[in-house]
């Protein structure tokens, strides 16, 4: 796998809506264009061991997923398969939940810095295995979290959005999280440095180069 770069050296699409994919396009792991399913794969499997516990995630669903990303037709599908993963493409495709969700990313790839902020107030204080005592989120927190952003877009959301919200912030907690004295939590600051920077967690990112 190639090294990780700083984001400012790999620019980002705002047709990609994902704050996890805009993170490994901007540090040089995936390519803002096409790329192979099975290198989409193998990526986000190899990153995702990186994590706090080398959390393991099932290569074949992350597949699947990105096999249905560019649409359900058949034909997009065996295009897609044969083809790739057009990074840059993904917005407005049938994962996309066009503004159901955390709303933290807005159509242009922006930060939007008030729904960023409002990410914390669904989170408290958590003690790390270290002892260090920082805000965070636990898995009940984050399904409240993603709770009250599907019943604020009520009138413009897809029963299939809440569905959706519980292949991303729960995934997140499992590759980025941190295991505290209250159980795993995700921690705000790295939510931040994701979105923000878009950059993983340094512990990440060291651990990643060191397999290099």
């Amino acid at each position: 796998m190639a090294r990780a770069r700083k984001a400012s050296s790999s620019p980002v699409s705002a047709g990609n809506p994902c704050p996890f994919l805009r993170a490994l396009v901007a540090q040089g792991l995936l390519a803002d264009g096409v790329e192979p399913l099975g290198k989409v794969t193998s990526t986000i499997v190899a990153v995702a061991r990186t994590g706090e516990g080398s959390p393991a995630l099932p290569a074949a669903a992350i597949w699947a997923i990105a096999l249905i990303a560019h649409g359900l037709n058949p034909l997009t599908m065996a295009r897609t398969k044969r083809e790739g993963l057009r990074l840059s493409g993904l917005r407005d495709g049938p994962l996309d939940k066009h503004g159901a969700g955390s709303g933290i990313l807005d159509a242009n790839g922006r930060v939007v810095a008030r729904e960023l902020a409002r990410l914390d107030e669904f989170a408290s204080e958590q003690i790390g295995s270290s002892g260090q005592s920082e805000r965070g989120l636990t898995l009940a927190q984050i399904r409240r979290y993603m709770d009250a952003n599907f019943e604020r877009a009520e009138g413009r959301r897809r029963a299939l959005d809440r569905k959706l919200m519980d292949g991303e912030w729960p995934v997140l907690l499992k590759v980025m999280g941190r295991d505290g004295s209250g159980g795993r939590y995700l921690s705000v600051a790295d939510v931040r440095t994701l979105v923000v920077d878009r950059e993983l967690p340094k512990r990440m990112t060291q651990a990643l180069a060191a397999t290099v």
